[in-house]
């Protein structure tokens, strides 16, 4: 990696360039960033809104039947080029696709066989490599804000996405299976409330990271957030994302002790 420049350092992280690889990273089919509605109503108004994918193209409906129809004449071509570009992402987001479908049918046919105490095995396993990805998530972010060169960032992202995507699909291949194999809904209700609480902490956690982002401007003085009051309301955002993870992660951990007193039973 190429250290930034001393007037690339001095200038902070372009928030929107944030904003696009939080962008790239819901294309992939992962556990995608939810819209504003999921949001709580405190935390919008803040130092950053919330509103993630009003920024995000690929999720806001909005953008499927909208156009980047230039003012004039365009060069043939750039219009060529960025006609070519698009393809050559659809077609990388279409075999990201079609990649999780067949990993998905992979892990199914894998589960088939596996016993109610195996699944739920492999549920904890998962959980447990989600803490490990989560901690990448945050160390990675920790050494950019420490650097201020967000070139390092996309790769984060891809990194942890994929992680994410594996995970959410084991788990709810292992959910399938216990409903469809062994007749377990009361299990599988469980494992529904948990994965819907991972997606509200990966939500919360990509809003805390972009609220860390403009508060690291803020304090380098660039940016519309280079005053005190504006410093104010990020920390109080942050202070307040945090909390909501701190809540969510309390709420993850009684789903997977419910769970784990299910798999005592079951050795019994």
């Amino acid at each position: 990696m190429t250290p930034p420049t001393a007037s690339s350092a001095s200038k902070g992280i372009d928030i929107q360039e944030a904003l696009s690889i939080l962008s790239d990273r819901s294309k992939t089919g992962g556990e995608q960033i939810s819209n504003s509605k999921s949001i709580p109503d405190e935390l919008k108004g803040r130092g950053q809104t919330i509103d993630i994918t009003e920024e995000l193209e690929f999720t806001n409906p909005a953008n499927f039947t909208s156009c980047d129809c230039a003012t004039g004449a365009p060069d043939n071509d750039d219009t060529e080029n960025k006609l070519g570009g698009d393809a050559v992402e659809d077609a990388k987001h279409e075999a990201m696709k079609q990649a999780r479908i067949r990993r998905g049918e992979e892990i199914k046919s894998k589960v088939r066989s596996m016993s109610v105490s195996d699944l739920l095995g492999m549920i904890f396993g998962a959980q447990q490599e989600r803490v490990s990805t989560y901690k990448i998530y945050e160390n990675g972010l920790s050494t950019i804000l420490l650097s201020r060169d967000i070139t390092d960032y996309p790769a984060l992202c891809a990194k942890v996405t994929a992680s994410f995507s594996v995970l959410s699909d084991t788990i709810n291949a292992a959910k399938s299976s216990l409903v469809e194999q062994h007749k377990r809904k009361d299990i599988s209700t469980v494992v529904d409330q948990l994965q819907k609480l991972e997606c509200d902490k990966l939500n919360f956690t990509a809003a805390l990271h972009l609220e860390r982002l403009r508060l690291n401007n803020s304090e380098l003085g660039v940016g519309n957030d280079a005053d005190e009051r504006a410093k104010k309301l990020l920390k109080e955002s942050i202070q307040t994302l945090q909390g909501k993870i701190s809540l969510t992660v309390q709420s993850i951990n009684e789903s997977i002790d419910e769970l784990r007193c299910i798999a005592v039973d079951e050795e019994e």
